[in-house]
């Protein structure tokens, strides 16, 4: 078949070719890079606790500006790795289409030996490592999942703190660090909650009890909520009855904060006020009727008890 094309003709084609393809991705590679740094300066200039599950302030100023560094770095150095790897992958098949004129020239049995071998070793004791590497490159290259991003996976709520080219860190609320192998992360469901904006609308969910002014709960709690300085004040809080059980009916109210860090802390506080204002109006959170003098044939009247509430 390549008989009857000149060689010279030949690799230089093969050769114009692989640098072709080689400019090309190194190109998309800087580009991706560029618009993923710039993404995280951009967050961390607006608000420095944006990337953060929860804020604290156990970091200095320092500590914090070295953790954004670090970030940063840990993005350019997985492009880094992800435009060498494609180089190399690029370079191993050109120097396969350069021999590829004298393959007919090897025993065939040879041949078979070589592809035997190199299955094997790509098969079984390579696998984990290149099915990581596709995926790490797979998730660089996706919008889904990025640095900076808040997220909730198998129950754990954190930041991505950082994506090489094998695995997927995530930084979770307590600052532990949940590490997952990107073929799996590629696979696994999982709620982005800054994928489009860092807006969060955070709710609590609480119950009163059915002999209370149900128009005077919705008052305390949407105002107790728009009281919240975690609350953006772009729109008025919300107030929904829930569902209606046998001895409490379930509310909810729910607010806008600019970031899933600020949406903690209001949770937080809207369950304080609310706390506050239900126990200085004495407005019970559910009623249980306890008859504690069934047996001895006596009438117990409803006993009010408060629950805790729930988010």
């Amino acid at each position: 078949m390549f008989t009857d094309i000149d060689p010279y003709i030949y690799i230089a084609s093969i050769t114009a070719i692989a640098a072709t393809i080689y400019f090309w991705m190194s190109y998309r590679v800087t580009n991706f890079r560029k618009s993923r740094v710039e993404r995280i300066e951009k967050l961390v200039k607006r608000d420095p606790e944006v990337t953060a599950a929860i804020p604290t302030d156990v970091l200095t100023a320092k500590e914090e500006r070295q953790e954004r560094k670090d970030m940063v770095k840990g993005v350019k150095t997985r492009f880094t790795v992800i435009r060498r790897t494609l180089i190399l992958l690029i370079a191993v098949i050109w120097a396969l289409a350069m021999v590829l004129p004298f393959v007919g020239e090897l025993p065939s049995t040879m041949i078979s030996i070589i592809v035997a071998v190199s299955t094997a070793v790509v098969g079984i004791a390579a696998r984990p490592l290149v099915e990581n590497m596709i995926s790490g490159i797979v998730i660089s290259f996706s919008k889904q999942l990025r640095v900076g991003d808040t997220l909730i996976v198998d129950g754990q709520y954190g930041t991505v703190e950082d994506i090489s080219i094998t695995h997927t860190k995530i930084k979770i609320w307590d600052w532990k660090r949940y590490i997952i192998p990107n073929s799996r992360m590629l696979n696994k469901e999982f709620s982005n909650l800054t994928l489009n904006d860092s807006l969060l609308w955070a709710y609590v969910e609480f119950s009163v009890a059915y002999d209370v002014d149900i128009d005077e709960v919705k008052n305390i709690a949407i105002t107790e909520a728009a009281k919240s300085e975690h609350h953006n004040g772009q729109d008025d809080p919300q107030f929904w009855i829930r569902t209606m059980e046998k001895e409490r009916v379930v509310c909810w109210v729910a607010a806008w904060a600019d970031s899933p860090a600020e949406a903690w802390n209001l949770k937080s506080d809207i369950c304080m006020r609310l706390i506050r204002a239900f126990k200085e109006k004495d407005i019970a959170t559910h009623m249980t009727n306890v008859d504690i003098g069934q047996q001895a044939g006596k009438k117990v009247s409803p006993q009010r008890f408060g629950a805790e509430g729930e988010w």
